[in-house]
């Protein structure tokens, strides 16, 4: 059985609770990993910034020049924020960031945000039947021997009416003892024959197989080439057809392990555009952060999102849509593979929500002109030494309005500057925050935003102070340093707590 630290704390309460201070201070450790991936969750103002961490070879910074700049809360800690000198109405943030959670190193992070505001939109919600479905077995028991076997299971059957993207995300538990290890991989074959057959009456048989490395690890690491697998790390496309699936389990166990397989999730995208993947320009669509597909379409905006194996289609509007609107809506979506009867019979449901959208008419290239000003008055100023001007010309070469945030800021690879999303083995988040207070124009936070710094070589600890005590719009994770405080705070108190009631069971 696995003790966790808290029962530890218990047991040895009459002993001295001392000893047991490491595992707090791990528990603590582990606290403060979690928030700071909390804190790099996905912003909706990130769509409308342009950021970039200075991770170079040689690049070096000192922040005593930006006296007179506001500290605001961002990425986890304190940073410096300020109007830029290339348009007033622009968000400048100065900040240290790492470039993974938990690194060991931080650098100097430069973003350029437009202000953002919320706007009233009607909503048509739509739910589109999907083109897959599957009857898989669920709960099936696992003998897992000691020493390498493998088992061979007949999973049932997945069926899809037309070409589609897949991908498969078996789901795995086990019981193992203390001071045991287990690895467990597997590979996902799926086997049909192909619904649309030749011309001569022939069909030919359909084989897809998915390597499934790192399903499940106990006691020890799982060491996996970082590459992406389609089927299983990326949407594969399949044929249309009637699949049987396979799936192979191979293990390494130090002692027999009583497992379950609870469920292989599918997930089913039947669409011409690869989910996940860079758009297809010709057809105007995009995969935005949140990992919908959009397009703009006149004053709308369309998304088509997953849920549940079926494909949910939404369109904003700031004004009623007419019948002509939903018409080249439906044009639009054919583009992607919906048969028209299929969009013809959507009902639509119609509720009022709020977004956020840019508050000043600025275009991509005015920010990424701001980015390049912002850097090159740095090193001038001497808050950065090290960054040339062709890295700054780099820089905004490979920028794009939405490349900002944990996932998107442009940072230094391999000679080149990149979206962190496109660094192999990068740790990208998926939650999501509220908007910084600094980058709403109704917050008092942006209106209290100071004209950009001169320069001068004064203290940073004489910046102005700007904070709220809440957001306007979501949540942010306090810093790590209050996490910090009140995780320790709980520890202690726990650790209390048992003290005192295993003093008193004890016998006088």
């Amino acid at each position: 059985m696995v003790i966790s630290p808290c029962q530890q704390v218990l047991l040895g309460a009459g002993m001295g609770w001392r000893k047991y201070i490491p595992a707090l201070l791990a528990a603590l450790l582990a606290v403060v990993v979690v928030v700071q991936q909390v804190s790099a969750c996905f912003d909706p103002a990130d769509a409308y910034a342009v950021e970039v961490v200075l991770n170079a070879p040689g690049i070096e910074y000192n922040l005593s020049a930006l006296s007179g700049a506001a500290r605001v809360d961002y990425a986890g800690g304190t940073a410096y924020a300020y109007r830029s000198r290339y348009d007033g109405r622009l968000v400048v943030v100065v900040s240290e960031q790492e470039l993974k959670p938990g690194g060991d190193s931080k650098h100097l992070a430069v973003r350029v945000q437009v202000p953002v505001a919320t706007k009233e939109y009607r909503v048509y919600r739509c739910v589109l039947p999907s083109r897959c479905s599957w009857q898989l077995k669920e709960q099936v028991p696992l003998s897992l021997a000691a020493g390498e076997s493998e088992l061979r299971l007949e999973l049932g059957t997945l069926r899809c009416d037309t070409a589609c993207w897949v991908r498969f995300k078996p789901a795995i538990s086990a019981s193992v003892p203390d001071n045991a290890t287990l690895l467990v991989s597997g590979t996902l074959v799926l086997r049909g024959a192909q619904k649309v057959r030749t011309p001569e009456g022939g069909g030919s048989e359909l084989e897809y197989r998915v390597n499934m490395p790192c399903l499940l690890s106990a006691g020890a690491p799982c060491i996996r080439v970082m590459v992406l697998i389609p089927g299983y790390d990326a949407p594969m496309r399949i044929e249309a057809g009637e699949y049987q699936v396979e799936l192979t389990l191979g293990w390494h166990a130090s002692t027999a392990v009583e497992a379950l397989l609870e469920r292989v999730k599918v997930e089913c995208s039947c669409l011409k555009v690869a989910p996940m993947e860079e758009p297809l320009r010709d057809l105007g669509w995009h995969f935005e952060e949140s990992g919908e597909l959009a397009k703009k379409v006149g004053d709308s905006t369309v998304r088509i999102s997953s849920t549940g194996g079926e494909l949910e289609l939404s369109i904003e509007s700031v004004k009623e849509l007419s019948e002509k609107d939903l018409e080249e809506v439906h044009r639009q979506l054919e583009g992607l593979g919906f048969p028209p009867e299929t969009l013809r019979a959507c009902n639509f449901t119609v509720t009022r929500e709020y977004k956020i959208v840019p508050y000043a008419d600025v275009n991509e290239s005015e920010v990424i002109a701001a980015l390049k000003a912002e850097l090159e008055w740095l090193v001038r100023s001497g808050v950065v030494s090290g960054l040339e001007p062709s890295d700054i010309d780099s820089i905004a070469s490979a920028a794009k309005l939405g490349y900002a945030g944990w996932n998107r800021r442009i940072v230094w690879y391999n000679g080149d500057w990149v979206p962190y999303s496109s660094v192999p083995g990068a740790a990208l988040v998926r939650c999501y925050g509220g908007v910084q207070p600094a980058f709403q124009a109704e917050s008092k936070v942006y209106g209290n935003l100071p004209q950009a710094p001169l320069g001068e070589s004064q203290e940073s600890a004489s910046a102005l102070q700007v904070s709220e005590s809440q957001p306007l719009y979501g949540w942010r994770t306090p810093s790590w340093f209050w996490a910090l405080a009140v995780a320790a705070l709980a520890a202690l108190a726990a650790a209390g707590i048992a003290y005192a009631a295993v003093k008193k069971s004890l016998p006088a």
